[in-house]
């Protein structure tokens, strides 16, 4: 009968350890499904930012190539200016050969279109140094989620300074 009632309490005691074996177990799936958790909302906050930095991204474009826009157009009209001047420096000397009196009235007219044609020159120069400025200027439009949504600048021998967005906290 002894050997018997060991037999229980060790079948007993077996049963105790199975039993806490069972409770590590299930402590240890709740912390797993915890976990899970964590990991989707973690997820789901960085599909947040990357849509923030997507959205940032193409409204630096939008007025990048508003910017290149208008300085074409500045120079397209600085040109048109300096063409006009050009043409208004070919009347004056042709002009200024008729008579005496429509040679000093040349005169003054030739001092005005010198003057537009540095005021010209000067708006030709600003407009150069803007294309220059404009141009050290790259958005990178092809992110990738892997990089939080900004792709980090290749060393490049182009001199331009491309600018990586990041997510501010």
């Amino acid at each position: 009968m002894d050997s018997g009632a060991a037999k229980v309490e060790l079948g007993s005691e077996k049963a105790g350890q199975a039993g806490q074996a069972l409770d590590e177990i299930l402590a240890a799936a709740q912390d797993t499904v915890r976990q899970v958790g964590d990991i989707a909302s973690s997820s789901q906050q960085m599909a947040g930012g990357a849509r923030s930095v997507t959205d940032a991204m193409q409204s630096i474009s939008a007025v990048v190539e508003e910017s290149s826009a208008a300085t074409e157009e500045m120079a397209a009209q600085a040109s048109a200016v300096s063409g006009a001047i050009a043409s208004i420096a070919a009347v004056s000397e042709q002009q200024s050969a008729a008579t005496e009196e429509v040679s000093a009235s040349t005169e003054e007219m030739s001092a005005q279109v010198e003057e537009m044609s540095a005021q010209a020159a000067e708006l030709a120069t600003t407009v150069e140094e803007l294309k220059q400025l404009v141009a050290r200027f790259k958005v990178d439009n092809h992110a990738t989620p892997a990089t939080g949504g900004v792709r980090k600048p290749a060393a490049r021998a182009t001199g331009k300074v491309v600018v990586p967005l990041q997510r501010v906290a």
